[in-house]
């Protein structure tokens, strides 16, 4: 259920360190460029699945806002689990549908987004809990990154990475880590 009240709980989840207060988000929203896109992204999906078209709209612009000053960009129809950590949020790209777990992290220039092939239904990743994408990597299609992996920078991901394993290269390699 999309309410107020569950984004708000949702914000102060995002709070990057110690106990969160409205003001305390309030603050990170302006210091914080991760906080603050996060910020922006759960304000945007409260706006943009809300009935009201003219809210609908304000979640429009929130979007370009997000494009053009924070130069990163985030549908608003993905669907972002708590505690996502964008270390340096510039040239990230998360398209729609895209399903991103807890505890993430990620990291600059990342796309994750569907193969936009011509004539084939568009689908795209499902990252989850716990997953590190490192600088430069892009994960395209209908894909499954599973629990406590890690993409290595300018990895091109477009095959399913199991989980507790280390995905490198292009054409991407499956490594397993070491318990």
């Amino acid at each position: 259920m999309n309410s107020l009240r569950s984004t708000y709980k949702k914000i102060l989840l995002d709070y990057p360190n110690g106990r969160p207060t409205f003001i305390k988000c309030l603050v990170a929203r302006y210091l914080n460029p991760s906080y603050s896109v996060l910020y922006s992204y759960r304000v945007g999906y409260y706006l943009i699945h809300s009935k009201s078209r003219f809210f609908r709209l304000l979640a429009s612009r929130n979007r370009m806002k997000m494009v053009f000053k924070k130069n990163c960009d985030i549908s608003f129809l993905s669907s972002i689990g708590s505690k996502l950590r964008l270390a340096h949020p510039i040239g990230v790209v998360i398209g729609a549908n895209v399903t991103v777990g807890n505890n993430v992290t990620i990291f600059q220039n990342v796309t994750l987004g569907s193969t936009g092939k011509v004539g084939e239904e568009k689908s795209y990743p499902i990252i989850e809990d716990n997953v590190v994408i490192y600088a430069d990597s892009i994960v395209i299609g209908n894909v499954s990154i599973g629990e406590n992996s890690t993409i290595g920078a300018k990895t091109f991901v477009n095959i399913d990475v199991p989980p507790n394993s280390l995905a490198v290269g292009n054409p991407c390699k499956i490594i397993n880590k070491k318990k």
